[in-house]
């Protein structure tokens, strides 16, 4: 596989763990007995790590296809 479409790959992951504070997925957590409000707590910190990895890997796609002529 081309390293140009590894790295979309792994920013579409990256995209798919910072939806997952989407108000749908964090009220549905909030709401459990005992242990939704670290559950949900927890949804923002994995949020955070994909925004994180998103910029990461999107500057690593931008160097790899960077040309000077």
């Amino acid at each position: 596989m081309n390293k140009n479409t590894k790295l979309l790959h792994c920013i579409l992951g990256s995209v798919i763990l910072s939806l997952i504070s989407m108000s749908i997925f964090y009220e549905t957590v909030h709401y459990i007995p005992a242990v939704g409000f670290y559950l949900s707590q927890l949804l923002h910190f994995i949020s955070a790590i994909g925004v994180i990895l998103t910029i990461y890997f999107s500057i690593l796609l931008i160097k790899e296809n960077w040309s000077f002529k």
